[in-house]
């Protein structure tokens, strides 16, 4: 059974992240099977080939989910490698060489979830979507209930999709003394308390919330430092508000870190202020293989990963005075933190983890194939 994976990302993003985890953490006769298009010079190339997955580059314009001469690129590569399965995450240019070229077994993954316009949640739309997404896909896979949702607000029907959450492998912990030497390199006090973000600086990620909600902490106490994980095209604004807020010796910008294990073995509490897309995060599926909790806004995906009061706490979107209360009030309680902490762990250790992903989405191909007739006895 041949396996096909389409992704147009020219850059390492979160899907790309999360499909090249779920190959490599799969069986070999899985990765094996399977090859994987991307657009020619996409640096996901080393990334796929240093974990063993096969790559073909296709001479399409990448980060477009449509482009009209991409489709004709697509139905040649498809019809040399005759795929039983094709997965195309976003893609659209793809899903309707797939359509073409009749493969037997035609999914495709939706990795976000947004609000909708009003012509989205027309009745006109939604039919004509529903429709034509029925026609290209067989199936969809859905990485959070959020992302389902959106789905079924514009159209799908719900039996045709699946829901499998992002899953990471877990971060290896670091020693005591490399903690140490770490909080010292980035003059975060020993007894601090260490808030951490890991996201890129874009306004829907919400740092400005975290950046208000800072300055009510540290005029309750000084005991708090903030690391700031990521780059992005807010770091300048970012920056200047932090200096007006009078915060420069409580928040740390570290820039695009390429390992971020260090920095989460470091992490007392792991932040997420989204407010414009989310479905299920990776950092907090990184923190909580370390038993890390995480205080999240109630936007997209958040609510399903922390279960406020369970493995951490969920505030209002946008409502930094909340946050700030979550952050002081899971500080001050050494066995509030510790209830959160091992419920943290456990979340990761029976569903957020690669392996779990990668089973789920193989049984839901070997399933599919069933009910299509395609032969799997080579798997």
């Amino acid at each position: 059974m041949k396996i096909v994976e389409v992704i147009s990302d020219t850059n390492i993003g979160g899907a790309g992240l999360v499909l090249i985890t779920r190959i490599s953490s799969a069986p070999e006769k899985y990765v094996q099977n399977t090859s994987v298009i991307i657009p020619v010079k996409s640096v996901l190339k080393k990334r796929l080939e240093d974990n063993g997955i096969k790559v073909i580059e296709a001479r399409v314009r990448g980060d477009k989910s449509f482009d009209f001469f991409a489709v004709f690129m697509y139905i040649r590569l498809l019809r040399k490698l005759s795929p039983d399965i094709i997965n195309c995450h976003g893609t659209l240019s793809c899903r309707i060489a797939a359509f073409i070229c009749r493969v037997p077994v035609r999914l495709y993954t939706r990795h976000c979830a947004f609000p909708l316009s009003k012509i989205q949640k027309s009745k006109l739309y939604r039919n004509i979507n529903g429709l034509s997404q029925k026609l290209l896909s067989h199936h969809i896979i859905a990485v959070a209930e959020a992302a389902k949702k959106n789905l079924t607000e514009m159209g799908i029907q719900e039996k045709n999709i699946s829901v499998i959450v992002n899953g990471v492998n877990g971060i290896e912990r670091i020693s005591d003394n490399e903690k140490k030497q770490l909080r010292k390199n980035l003059k975060i006090p020993e007894e601090s308390k260490l808030v951490s973000i890991f996201a890129r600086l874009e306004k829907c990620k919400g740092h400005d919330d975290l950046l208000n909600a800072a300055k009510i902490i540290i005029e309750k106490s000084d005991n708090f430092r903030f690391l700031i994980v990521g780059s992005g095209s807010e770091e300048h604004a970012l920056k200047k508000k932090c200096k007006e807020l009078g915060l420069d010796r409580y928040v740390i910008f570290t820039g695009f870190i390429e390992n971020t294990a260090p920095y989460f073995n470091i992490t007392d509490i792991n932040v997420n202020c989204s407010k414009g897309t989310e479905t299920s995060s990776l950092a907090l599926s990184e923190g909580m293989s370390l038993g890390i909790p995480a205080v999240v806004s109630s936007f997209g995906g958040n609510p399903y990963m922390v279960r406020n009061g369970y493995n951490g706490y969920v505030y209002p979107v946008g409502n930094y005075e909340i946050l700030a209360t979550y952050l002081i009030e899971l500080s001050n309680s050494v066995d509030k933190y510790k209830f959160l902490s091992k419920n943290a762990y456990t979340r990761y250790k029976n569903e957020l983890n690669a392996k779990e992903m990668s089973r789920q989405t193989y049984s839901l191909y070997e399933k599919l194939a069933c009910r299509r007739d395609v032969n799997i006895q080579e798997l």
